[in-house]
C-alpha cells in the first residue's frame, strides 16, 4: 500500500476502525465526509457532497494509493422511506469516484462496502456467485453500484473491489443496529431505566462477525495482487432470538424480559461462506462463537 489512504464515510463505525488500524501502521488518513467531522486518527477530513468535480480535485491534490468507500445510508429499514436519498448516497457516489479515478490515475485501488442484502434472502449459504434478489431499495441501489464497478472494473482493468459484508458488529454502531440495541437495552434493565426489551421478530437469521474482523479482511484483500469480489462474513450464525437470549444470559437477566411484535419471517435467512476470502487472503476472524459475545459486550460496558 501507498502512504495516503481516503477514507469515505470516515465517521461510520468501519471508517473510524479502519482509520484507527492504519494511521497505527503509519499511513496518512484522508477523510471524507458529507458533514464536518473530527476524527483522532485523519490527518485531515474534508466535508464533500461527492460530486464528480469534487472528487476530481481531491484525488489530484492527495493522490492517494487507496480509497475505501463506506459513505452513503446503510439501514435497509429507513430505504423505504427516502429511496431517492438513498439511491444518490449509494450509486452516484460510487459512480462519481470510477469516473475520477478514470480521469486522474487509473492505479488507484478503490474498495466499495457492498452488502448481502443484494442477495435478498437464502436458505442456503450465499457465495459470489449466488443470484442477485435484493427485497429492499437499499439492497437494489447497493446491488447498482456492485454491478457498476464490475462492469468498470472488466472494461478498463482497474483495481476495484466490492465487499459484500453481512452484518459486522462493534461499540461503534449506534442502537439502530441489532446487537447495540440489545445490550444496551440490558445495561438499562440492570440499572432500572427500563423493564424490558422489545424487538420486531425472533426468527431472522444472520451472519455475525466483529468489525474488527471485518476490518481486517478488507485490509488483506486490498493488499492482493489482482482485483476481485468477496463475500465477508463471520461465521457466528443467530436467529435474532437467539442472539437476544445469549446477550441477557450473560447480563443474567431473565428472557421473559425480551418481548416481540411480531412473530413472522420465519424463512428470512442470510447466511455468508466467506471459503474464497480465508483461501485467497489468508484470512481468518479471531472473534467467533463466545468470544465474539465476550467481546461485543466488553466493548460496550
Amino acid at each position: 500500500m501507498g502512504k495516503t489512504i481516503l477514507i469515505a464515510g470516515i465517521s461510520g463505525q468501519d471508517g473510524g476502525i479502519l482509520s484507527e488500524k492504519l494511521s497505527k501502521k503509519g499511513f496518512k488518513i484522508i477523510g471524507l465526509s458529507r458533514k464536518k467531522r473530527v476524527s483522532n486518527f485523519a490527518e485531515k477530513i474534508i466535508k464533500t457532497k461527492y460530486n464528480k468535480i469534487e472528487l476530481i480535485k481531491i484525488l489530484k491534490k492527495f493522490n492517494p494509493k487507496i480509497i475505501f468507500n463506506f459513505a452513503g445510508e446503510s439501514n435497509p429499514k429507513t430505504s423505504w422511506k427516502n429511496p431517492i436519498k438513498d439511491q444518490d448516497s449509494i450509486t452516484k457516489i460510487n459512480l462519481n469516484f470510477i469516473n475520477a479515478i478514470l480521469e486522474t490515475n487509473k492505479k488507484i485501488r478503490y474498495f466499495h462496502a457492498s452488502t448481502s442484502e443484494i442477495f435478498g434472502v437464502s436458505k442456503k449459504k450465499l457465495n459470489e456467485n449466488s443470484p442477485y434478489s435484493p427485497n429492499n431499495p437499499y439492497g437494489c441501489f447497493k446491488l447498482s453500484a456492485h454491478l457498476t464497478l464490475k462492469v468498470f472494473r472488466e472494461k478498463y482493468n482497474l483495481f476495484l473491489v466490492n465487499g459484500i459484508l453481512f452484518n459486522h458488529e462493534s461499540e461503534k454502531r449506534s442502537e439502530k443496529f441489532l446487537s447495540s440495541k440489545i445490550i444496551n437495552h440490558a445495561k438499562k434493565i440492570e440499572k432500572g431505566l427500563v423493564k424490558k426489551l422489545i424487538l420486531e421478530t425472533p426468527y431472522p437469521v444472520r451472519d455475525f462477525a466483529h468489525a474488527e474482523d471485518t476490518i481486517d479482511a478488507i485490509y488483506k484483500v486490498m493488499n492482493l495482487k489482482k482485483a476481485t469480489d468477496f463475500i465477508i462474513s463471520g461465521g457466528n450464525v443467530f436467529t435474532v432470538n437467539q442472539l437476544a437470549e445469549t446477550i441477557f444470559k450473560k447480563f443474567k437477566i431473565s428472557k421473559k424480559k425480551i418481548q416481540y411484535r411480531k412473530f413472522n419471517r420465519k424463512n428470512d435467512i442470510k447466511i455468508g461462506n466467506s471459503s474464497k476470502l480465508k483461501k485467497i487472503a489468508n484470512w481468518k476472524p479471531k472473534y467467533t462463537g463466545a468470544k465474539f459475545i465476550a467481546k461485543l459486550i466488553n466493548d460496550k460496558v
